[in-house]
């Protein structure tokens, strides 16, 4: 995998959803001050629900034990604000000394973020594999450690499968035959995930890929697709609609949605796969086994004459210190805690994802305490990444979702013919094209 070249700009508005990071006092460039008690202190930020937070706080209090001499300061919200939030306390010099960052974030933060080259030994960087490092460097910085790696995989409600008798499929030929064997209102595929819009540009990249083997950008985020490349996966994606193999969005509206609710679509039985991430594969089985349905994993169908598998690779967060922290090899000494750690990884088990780590991934391994379809999923993912995709998910931008959306709605509700809805998609991804450039 070459050196990524990840450049500055991300738009703000990337993120769905919002809540607040708790605002504390930090500043400066380097050295060292201490926290009442002649201790240390160091202040860590992160987003998630109660069961990560739990385990987190956990980690960390074993952590203060072992080294009596640092004092941690959490700060934890959802993910909903986190950015707008970092942003302004990276702008004033008030972040902690520990944040998390979106992969998406990282060509925004690249000149408030530490080379962690400067804390490698203190950090623990020899843990990961230089194409993960990779994922999160600029200029040659380091700018992160990332916490876990996503693969966008498909999987199958095994108990619908079985009970109109079809067999586990291996090509989109396979998905779409699967229409005369359901019955009315019950669709072979769902595009989006648990999202509730129904529609996923991350699909969308493997659609790209398989029909041209090429990323969406380069090293340098130059975009690589042309205005027919997208008319091509536009016009798959309309096939698919128009054939009942995928709902439109117009049923997708009227189907009692819900955001932050299980997707009725998937946990009533009226799909039976979708594509979602590998991080999320627990979440997924869980919601389908409160309704008596199993899930199991399907992989990448094949596209007759692919280019590429269309397997892709996403880094989920990463752990970064600013390059205002006060306390930078205090800070680098936590996350090496958190990151490396056995007794930590035991603790956090899975809760941000298959660690990246190599102690972190063995030390869950060995104890089988990674959940046996998510094992699964991510071994899958592990052997058929095609690397030459490996920059497509930094174009997952406001502009690019957002237009995407429109797309899908004007396709859907027959507002847009294909030819308009390629040249519309097209021009959000020049005009992102364009905000890099800028940057350079």
């Amino acid at each position: 995998m070459k050196k990524n070249s990840l450049k500055k700009v991300v738009s703000l508005g990337v993120v769905a959803g919002c809540a607040a990071l708790i605002l504390g006092a930090c500043g400066g460039k380097s050295g060292s001050s201490e926290a009442s008690g002649g201790k240390e202190e160091v202040r860590i930020s992160w987003w998630g629900g109660d069961t990560r937070t739990k385990a987190i706080q956990e980690a960390i209090k074993k952590f203060e034990e072992k080294n009596p001499d640092i004092k941690v300061k959490s700060e934890f919200s959802g993910y909903a604000g986190y950015q707008q939030k970092l942003t302004t306390q990276l702008t004033g010099g008030t972040a902690p000394d520990v944040v998390w960052v979106d992969s998406m974030w990282l060509d925004q933060y690249q000149n408030q973020l530490l080379d962690l080259n400067e804390v490698k030994d203190e950090i623990g960087m020899s843990n990961f594999k230089q194409e993960d490092l990779d994922s999160s460097s600029l200029n040659n910085k380091v700018l992160g450690l990332p916490l876990s790696i996503n693969y966008r995989l498909i999987y199958s409600n095994q108990t619908l499968l079985d009970k109109y008798g079809i067999e586990k499929p291996t090509s989109w030929d396979d998905i779409i035959a699967m229409r005369d064997k359901l019955p009315e209102g019950v669709y072979p595929f769902w595009f989006g995930g648990l999202g509730s819009k129904g529609v996923s540009l991350n699909f969308l990249i493997t659609l790209l890929s398989q029909q041209t083997g090429k990323s969406i950008g380069d090293a340098d985020n130059n975009l690589l697709c042309t205005e027919e490349d997208f008319k091509d996966a536009l016009e798959f994606y309309n096939m698919l609609v128009e054939k009942k193999i995928t709902p439109s969005k117009e049923v997708i509206d009227n189907g009692g949605m819900v955001d932050g609710a299980p997707n009725p679509f998937l946990v009533d039985g009226k799909v039976v796969l979708m594509d979602e991430y590998t991080s999320n594969t627990s979440i997924v089985e869980s919601q389908l086994k409160e309704k008596d349905y199993e899930l199991s994993l399907v992989g990448f169908p094949t596209m007759e004459d692919q280019k590429s598998n269309g397997v892709w690779t996403k880094p989920s967060m990463f752990y970064s210190i600013p390059a205002s922290s006060k306390h930078q090899k205090a800070a680098a000494k936590l996350i090496n805690y958190l990151m490396n750690d056995p007794e930590a990884n035991k603790i956090q088990k899975i809760e941000s994802g298959v660690p990246v780590s190599k102690v972190g991934r063995e030390t869950l391994e060995k104890d089988n305490l990674i959940p046996e379809l998510t094992a699964e999923a991510t071994a899958l993912g592990d052997k058929e990444v095609d690397t030459n995709l490996a920059y497509s998910y930094r174009w997952e931008r406001a502009r690019i979702n957002d237009t995407l959306l429109d797309v899908v709605n004007g396709l859907g509700y027959k507002d847009m013919t294909v030819d308009e809805a390629a040249k519309k998609l097209y021009k959000a991804f020049k005009e992102e094209e364009a905000t890099f450039e800028e940057a350079k």
